[in-house]
């Protein structure tokens, strides 16, 4: 991951943004690196997904803009859908199924 400017972003930033995820919001999943367009400008870019419940949305954006001020981006790009379909499953230690 680069700054606007090409330079890299050092690794204890990064360590500190992802350790700010999962503290916050108990995970994420990073979605890989690509290159994209913005205003005319083709860079890289590094998707990543955080599952949130609908009340948590307005705390995650607020991270999400932290982050692109210590990146010292323009913008960042933010997707909640309107109805989120996040859910998370707890799945039962069932020692029979172990058997």
């Amino acid at each position: 991951m680069v700054y606007n400017d090409g330079r890299e972003v050092e690794t204890e930033v990064l360590a500190e943004i992802f350790l700010a995820l999962r503290t916050q919001f108990g995970g994420y999943t990073p979605l890989g690196e690509s290159r994209g367009d913005w205003h005319g400008q083709t860079e890289p870019s590094v998707g990543i997904e955080v599952a949130v419940l609908p009340n948590r949305i307005a705390e995650f954006r607020e991270v999400v803009y932290a982050i692109g001020k210590k990146l010292r981006q323009i913008e960042m790009y933010f997707e909640a859908s309107a109805v989120p379909t996040v859910e998370f499953m707890v799945i039962e230690d069932d020692d029979s199924a172990a058997q």
